[in-house]
């Protein structure tokens, strides 16, 4: 008895049509075609998709669909191929060049996204400001006050409208006169594009 793919072979012959033609009218590729004929199983698709491939190939030749699809079933063993699908599925998840390629640009775009999210909120916030001297509500009867404190990183400080110097830790001092009485004292710390941080301190000067 023939096999499937001598059936085909044979009655394709006989009607003297080419693979590319058939492969054109059927939708179907060549290389299938070719396999089917060849009864090359490992090379066609899960069998699902052989069997419409064998229907329609049938019909176009002419043959009786079921009757061919009888003889195929009666030849090909689909416990021969149990890895077949799951080889196939594999395949397609396969990482080739270009997909690297695609996907580390995405990831290098979504860095450069949340780099800049994160340099965006960072100019936004105001800068970070801690006053250690003096306390607040401190009544003395010197005359001047030491300010100390820290500030976040290229931030300026100003005390009183006074511009004072900042190390490269943050670390400012300033000596304040003060007048007899009660003095608030403002501390106010500014970065360029950010909202001001400001500290205030209560200090009353008695005799």
């Amino acid at each position: 008895m023939k096999t499937t793919g001598e059936i085909f072979f044979s009655q394709r012959h006989l009607k003297k049509l080419s693979l590319v033609k058939i492969a054109r009218d059927l939708r179907i590729k060549k290389e299938y075609l070719e396999a089917l004929e060849a009864g090359d199983w490992q090379n066609l698709p899960e069998p699902a998709f052989v069997r419409g491939f064998i229907k329609s190939y049938a019909q176009y030749l002419g043959l009786d669909a079921d009757h061919t699809l009888a003889i195929f079933r009666r030849e090909f063993d689909e416990r021969k191929y149990p890895q077949k699908s799951s080889y196939r599925k594999q395949k397609r998840l396969m990482f080739t060049p270009n997909k690297f390629v695609n996907l580390a640009l995405i990831i290098a775009v979504m860095i450069f996204i949340i780099y800049l999210a994160i340099g965006y909120t960072s100019l936004l916030s105001s800068p970070k400001l801690e006053v250690f001297a003096p306390p607040d509500d401190l009544t003395t009867q010197v005359p001047y006050v030491v300010v100390s404190g820290q500030v976040e990183k290229d931030a300026a400080v100003a005390i009183e409208g006074q511009i004072v110097p900042v190390d490269e830790n943050g670390n400012f001092s300033y000596q304040l006169e003060l007048k007899e009485g009660q003095n608030i004292i403002e501390i106010i710390a500014s970065k360029r594009l950010s909202p001001k941080s400001k500290a205030t301190r209560i200090i009353r000067l008695t005799r």
